[in-house]
This record gives structure tokens, sequence and C-alpha cells, in this order.
């Protein structure tokens, strides 16, 4: 796995923070903000990385993938968005028999969350920024 800063002050949902080629991306671990039993990472741990976030690229650090798949608008089963916590699940897909959630990256943290995270992202490039600069 990617080497991550880990200052003081992170927040309890992230790992830490990956420097992508100067820039500060967080590392968000789903088990802990769905509360779901802890994972150990490791050496191979893999990292996804969102890039089309309205607050800047996004880290999560997953299990596994198994594939990329592009789905049509046709394939995607809506889901409606009161029956799940802050709607963040926004359709369901079936592949090869399994039915599989994808999560809204807008919506899986709430307002607050995305502003606390926003607010630690400028913190973390600023300190990378220092850093890179020479500057303590």
């Amino acid at each position: 796995m990617a080497q991550l800063a880990r200052p003081p002050g992170l927040p309890s949902l992230l790992e830490g923070v990956l420097n992508l080629a100067g820039g500060a991306v967080p590392i968000l671990r789903l088990e802990r903000l769905f509360q779901l039993a802890a994972r150990r990472t490791g050496l191979y741990s893999m990292l996804m990385i969102l890039k089309d976030i309205s607050a800047g690229p996004l880290g999560i650090l997953v299990d596994r993938v198994n594939e990329v798949l592009s789905v049509p608008e046709s394939g995607l089963i809506p889901v409606c968005g009161e029956d799940m916590f802050n709607g963040c699940t926004e359709a369901t897909i079936a592949v090869q028999g399994q039915t599989i959630h994808l999560l809204s990256p807008t919506r899986v943290l709430l307002e607050k969350e995305r502003e606390l995270l926003s607010e630690f992202r400028a913190i973390a490039q600023q300190r990378l920024q220092d850093w890179e600069a020479g500057r303590p």
C-alpha cells in the first residue's frame, strides 16, 4: 500500500493522507463510517481514488477490486433515497447474479463531514507545499 501521512488531528474516518503528485488526497475508511468490523491494512491493501468529487479527490481503502465496469443508465436499478441514510446509495446493479450497491461519493458523507474533510484537505495540502518548499 502507498505510504500515508497520519498527521495529528486526523479525523477518525480517515486512514491517512496520500501525497499524489503533490496533491493531498484524504483516504477514507468506509468500515468506520458504516460501523463495520475493522479490517487490517497491509502491504497489498488497495486504494481507490475518486477524482471527480466537488471538494477534490478522495481515496477509499478497499478490500479488493474485481473489475471496473462501465454500466449504461438502463442497467441501473434506482434506489429510493429515503430508504438509505443520507441517500448514500444511488442505485444497484446486477453483475453475475450478485447485487452491487453503488454509493454516491457526494452523499456518503454528511454535509458537516464534507466541510470538515475539505478543511482537513486544505491543511494537509498546505503542509505538503511547505514540506516541498523546505519550510517548517
